[in-house]
C-alpha cells in the first residue's frame, strides 16, 4: 500500500511538471512598436582557439558572432 503511494505520487509529479527546451539562436531582435522596428544589439561572443606552432604555444580571438578573428596574428604564450 505504501508502495503503490509513493509510486502515485511520483508519477503525478512527473505528470505535472512537463519539460519545454528553448532554443536562441537570432543575436538580433526585432520589435514592433508604434509601427517602427527597434533592433535590439547583442554582444559578441569571442573564443580564444589555440596552437602549437613550431613547439610554442598560440592563441588567437575568434568572433563566432561576426565569424572573423579579432587579432590579426597568433599570439605567443611564454
Amino acid at each position: 500500500m505504501k508502495r503503490m503511494l509513493v509510486l502515485s505520487v511520483v508519477i503525478f509529479s512527473i505528470a505535472g511538471s512537463p519539460i519545454q527546451s528553448v532554443c536562441a539562436k537570432e543575436s538580433n531582435m526585432i520589435m514592433q512598436a508604434d509601427g517602427k522596428d527597434t533592433r535590439i544589439q547583442r554582444a559578441d561572443v569571442i573564443v580564444e582557439k589555440y596552437r602549437m606552432f613550431n613547439g610554442v604555444l598560440q592563441y588567437r580571438r575568434w568572433n563566432e558572432t561576426r565569424n572573423c578573428w579579432v587579432d590579426p596574428d597568433w599570439i605567443d604564450i611564454a
